[in-house]
């Protein structure tokens, strides 16, 4: 074999396509691949380079000959193809004779769709790892914010006995859990995902009779401002219940409510329906709306689809068949334009759960000494306030290392601390305090919505209580943390 037949024997064995043209951009002599990709088999031979890569019949403006003449430098340029749908990257290597003209000229190109894709996607995973981060931290102080409106509407709901008012706390109560749920799902974005139990038993009337409350400002006040009379008609039956998630239903109803109400512009009636079929739990939202074409009906579902222009985000209802399909249940949509629409949801049946008995009182707990430590004043405030109601002696600290030399002085049984401090982290400040006073009680108390593991806090931390908690799980906690004590033997 000659050394010219070696030399194409090579060429046209690589898959990137080379051509060889002169300083008048004609082709001169190109590679198998060259052929096969832009001449469809035929020798590209005689052609201008420009026309047979940009179906141009003048040399191109981007051409990096000309930059990689003037810099000495292999400038790549990437294009995309239409042709093939593809991105190429092209590199020109000049050939130029001892007194600097320009003899000819190679030119290579491969295909990098691949390469991009591969960075588009390390470019989006280091994007969605800073939201991640981002929303992780403000998820926290929303948590933080919470735990002070949950405080200050329990608190009250012990002070009130005005019948309307306390049902007014209880809204703003649901609606401040209903908040924190949310705050746990962006939580859930910053995290690995985990497998969410839907084993929470639900009275599916009690539910939407909350949700119609709550959605109220939609359907009665923000109608009559516009001059419309929008009438609920509920006829829900007594001891139906179902598996799922509250919050996450609370949502998808409300969804549906908002939608139905969009849907009677010149006012209506929306009916709620509750019933059993054949095993199932059906919920029917039965509006007398402007109804939908079957175009319409087709795409309700699908992401960013919206028929309210730019008062829309057209994720509503993609939101709700999500909820629906992760509850194993399902949907239908019954529409005809101007009669109004029907959207149907098919639950599987739960048992009814067995009613335990609940004390209207509150377990009798010894009042203790307790240090609460926590770099946000206002949580402070409300956890010295809650505690105190409940009879305790309460130490606050802002500072952590201020914490310490208080313990120090003073026999604390209980110190409840939270876990993001700027001096030191919640875990190092209890290791420090578990080292002074083993049998003192460490309550951990967090708004990240972390799940630590057992090897972190082992010895360290004996009970942990994410943000916001209600009074209830704060005296359940003090309660079994007295019980400890009771066990464990006095470090004087």
């Amino acid at each position: 074999m000659s050394s010219n037949e070696l030399y194409k024997f090579i060429f046209d064995k690589i898959t990137d396509y080379i051509l060889l043209c002169d300083p008048d951009f004609n082709i001169t002599a190109s590679n198998h691949a060259a052929d096969v990709i832009l001449g469809q088999g035929e020798s590209l031979s005689g052609q201008k380079c420009y026309a047979v890569l940009r179906q141009s019949d003048k040399p191109c403006l981007e051409c990096p000959l000309a930059d990689t003449l003037k810099s000495g430098a292999i400038i790549p340029l990437v294009s995309y193809d239409e042709r093939l749908g593809e991105y190429f990257e092209e590199r020109t290597y000049p050939v130029v004779t001892s007194g600097g003209a320009i003899e000819s000229f190679i030119l290579t190109s491969k295909n990098v769709s691949k390469s991009r894709e591969l960075e588009d996607k390390s470019a989006q995973k280091k994007k969605l790892s800073a939201l991640g981060q981002i929303s992780s931290g403000v998820a926290h102080d929303f948590n933080n914010i919470l735990t002070v409106v949950l405080g200050r509407v329990q608190l009250l709901k012990k002070q009130v006995t005005d019948q309307y008012i306390l049902n007014s706390l209880e809204m703003i109560e649901k609606s401040a859990l209903d908040g924190a749920a949310k705050v746990r799902k962006i939580q859930e974005f910053a995290r690995p995902k985990e497998i969410r139990k839907m084993n929470e038993v639900i009275d599916l009337k009690k539910l939407i009779q909350e949700i119609v409350e709550l959605t109220r400002p939609k359907w009665d006040i923000h109608a009559k401002i516009k001059g419309i009379l929008i009438e609920p008609v509920l006829e829900l039956h007594n001891e139906l219940f179902i598996n799922g998630d509250t919050s996450d239903l609370r949502n998808a109803f409300t969804n549906i409510i908002f939608n139905a109400v969009d849907a009677m512009p010149e006012g209506g009636v929306l009916t709620i329906k509750t019933y059993q079929n054949d095993g199932h739990v059906v919920c029917d939202f039965i509006d007398t709306g402007i109804g939908m074409t079957e175009e319409v009906r087709e795409k309700i579902f699908d992401p960013f689809f919206s028929t309210k222009g730019v008062f829309g985000t057209g994720l509503g209802m993609s939101e709700v068949w999500g909820i629906i399909r992760r509850h194993n249940a399902r949907i239908s949509i019954y529409s005809h334009v101007g009669r109004g629409t029907t959207i149907r949801l098919w639950f599987n049946k739960a048992e009814k759960p067995s009613e335990v008995p609940v004390s209207s009182q509150e377990p009798e707990i010894a009042p203790c000494r307790i240090l609460v430590v926590d770099d946000e004043e206002y949580i402070l405030d409300i956890m010295s306030e809650l505690l105190t109601e409940l009879g305790h002696t309460v130490t606050i600290s802002s500072s952590p290392l201020s914490a310490v030399e208080r313990f120090q002085k003073n026999n604390y049984e209980i110190v409840i601390t939270d876990l993001g401090m700027p001096e030191m982290n919640g875990l190092e400040l209890a290791s420090r305090l578990k080292n002074i006073n083993p049998s003192t009680q460490i309550i951990l108390m967090s708004g990240w919505g972390l799940n630590l593991d057992e090897r972190d806090t082992a010895n360290i931390v004996d009970f942990i209580i994410s943000k916001p908690f209600s009074i209830e799980k704060i005296i359940y906690t003090i309660s079994e943390s007295t019980a400890r004590i009771k066990k464990a033997p006095v470090v004087s």
